[in-house]
């Protein structure tokens, strides 16, 4: 979505895949201020002079997102801490020793490394002294990802330790919670639920609802299994599991994919049901959830057994399908509708984008079909259109109802028939008809060049300053010299108009030359954020400012972590 703000500063925010649902994100901006994250610190920066109001550094921990939310701030990530000796569990006693260098007898060492995820809440109301009120950890959990509706913060992690938890060590997870008091709790066994998983995977998946405003106790959930991707709706947050089993006529594995739903009632995460689709999901714009309907895209692959002559062969090819789910319905469920047919022989899915009853799907192996798709009706979706084109969009943003604009790869066939990219390109499709037509393509050249955007949509920066017909798109690509010895991130900056004109503006660095090594890689520009007619650098160890109204002169700089 794109800023229209009345009163205050006008500024980007973070693209959130679906409106109302935030996404924890590195850097944000009120249009007054910039909160950032840098490795084990938090800074507070005023835009407008990018002088450091206040800082937080905690040792052994990594910030991996922020959130903000009425005077707060809300920051997620790791933390590591050394052996010690565990104190008695309020609600579970159990005998504890220091976690010690194991060894299994002719086999090899390993260290029990102690680690789980921090949640830590502050109170921003005074800029310049950040205010730490309330602490979470959860031991031994890794982060899978985070969602914040209102004031609730939903956290969806995985806790392997289960499989290699020492002999007589505690199975059930525990967590710290500061409001709640201090040292450990364990979590009751009536908190402990199964859900679909193979049977060798001995971890639990935890999911946990925090209300950032008040003390209330979280809720917390393990499910025996785990979850590797998510997409939360308003209403309902869905996390994917894969299933694999041997088929002993092909000789291959074969996998499906389990979605588990699990309603927001009360601010509370609770089981509903579970879909089964064959394939699994590229990412989470590949799964969405529209009036009352589930539909996610899946690649897969099929085998073809014949036999000629008592000799068995076995072909293989990949499939693309859509399937759509009763988003309402419980326990065990069926698709309502599967289309099929996207792709040619051996493509896989590359980009999926829902808008409403429209579906967008890029598939690729060689050139690349950008599919239109009309799942108006869920019981009998339409292919409308497609368009065929050199190279593959791994990101699809809808700019408004006619027009998407694509992140992706140039490619061409060498002279071994491989496909090989040859750049990024950036490109701008009509799609008001049934067929999308590409109005323009920007590429930047270069083998191996590549943007952070085909795998993180945050890093896609876009901005529509107030009453104008046109959106800033800023975005971070990475071009390679020297036989890729030498590299250089920038940020590109685009001007993309209703009309359908894509123009590029500049290109802002924090470096003169393509460079090497350690130091250059702290200072890769990862973000962008604007602010009126100001836009903003952001790399790991610093952030730079430049006027868009003035030829994108540099206005000033600051420093950020230089240890």
């Amino acid at each position: 979505s794109y800023s229209e703000k009345s009163g205050g500063k006008d500024h980007s925010e973070t693209n959130n895949q679906v409106e109302g649902v935030g996404e924890s994100d590195t850097v944000l901006t009120d249009g007054y201020y910039i909160y950032t994250v840098s490795g084990d610190t938090i800074y507070i920066i005023d835009a407008e002079t990018l002088q450091i109001s206040d800082s937080y550094t905690k040792e052994n921990v990594y910030f991996s997102g922020i959130y903000l939310y009425e005077g707060l701030l809300i920051a997620v990530g790791s933390e590591s801490y050394e052996p010690e000796v565990k104190e008695d569990d309020t609600e579970t006693s159990s005998s504890s020793e220091d976690y010690p260098i194991y060894y299994y007898p002719g086999y090899y060492y390993y260290y029990y490394y102690n680690y789980g995820v921090t949640v830590k809440i502050f109170d921003i109301a005074d800029k310049t002294n950040m205010e730490l009120k309330r602490e979470l950890f959860f031991d031994k959990a890794d982060l899978t990802d985070t969602r914040m509706i209102g004031p609730m913060v939903y956290l969806v992690m995985n806790d392997y330790s289960l499989s290699n938890r020492p002999e007589g060590e505690e199975i059930l997870p525990r967590y710290k919670d500061s409001a709640e008091g201090e040292g450990y709790r364990r979590l009751s066994a009536k908190s402990v639920f199964y859900m679909p998983s193979d049977l060798w995977q001995c971890s639990y998946l935890l999911l946990a609802s925090i209300d950032v405003e008040s003390e209330d106790d979280l809720d917390l959930k393990a499910y025996v299994g785990n979850t590797y991707q998510i997409y939360m709706s308003a209403n309902n947050l869905y996390a994917v599991v894969h299933r694999y089993w041997y088929e002993d006529s092909t000789s291959w594995y074969l996998s499906r994919t389990y979605v588990l739903r699990f309603a927001i009632e009360e601010d509370k995460l609770v089981y509903k049901a579970t879909a089964v689709v064959d394939g699994s999901p590229l990412d989470q714009f590949s799964m969405d959830e529209h009036e009352g309907y589930f539909r996610i895209a899946t690649t897969g692959t099929e085998y073809i057994t014949s036999t000629k002559d008592d000799i068995v062969t076995v072909r293989w090819n990949t499939f693309n399908q859509i399937a759509c789910f009763d988003a309402t319905a419980t326990g065990k469920i069926e698709p309502v509708s599967i289309l099929t047919g996207l792709g040619k022989p051996k493509e896989s899915i590359y980009a999926v984008r829902f808008t409403g009853d429209i579906a967008y799907v890029v598939t690729f192996v060689r050139t690349d079909p950008l599919y239109k798709i009309d799942l108006s009706d869920p019981l009998n979706p339409v292919i409308l259109g497609e368009l065929y084109e050199e190279g593959v969009s791994d990101y699809l943003h809808p700019i408004n109802e006619e027009l998407l604009l694509g992140i992706g790869r140039q490619a061409e066939i060498n002279e071994y028939g491989n496909t090989v990219f040859t750049g990024v390109k950036v490109s701008l499709y009509d799609t008001k008809g049934d067929e999308p037509v590409n109005l323009d393509t920007y590429l930047v050249e270069g083998e191996y060049s590549y943007t952070p955007v085909l795998y993180d949509h945050k890093a896609f920066v876009s901005y529509r300053p107030q009453n104008q017909e046109y959106i800033y798109v800023a975005i971070p690509i990475t071009e390679y010299e020297d036989n890729w010895t030498k590299y250089l991130q920038s940020i590109y900056v685009f001007k993309v108009t209703f009309n359908g004109e894509l123009d590029y503006l500049t290109k802002l660095t924090h470096a003169s030359e393509p460079e090497s090594g350690y130091f250059y890689y702290v200072d890769t520009v990862d973000r962008a954020i604007l602010i009126e007619n100001m836009i903003y650098t952001v790399s790991e160890s610093q952030i730079r400012m430049y006027d868009m109204e003035k030829s994108f002169s540099e206005i000033a700089s600051v420093a950020l972590n230089q240890e």
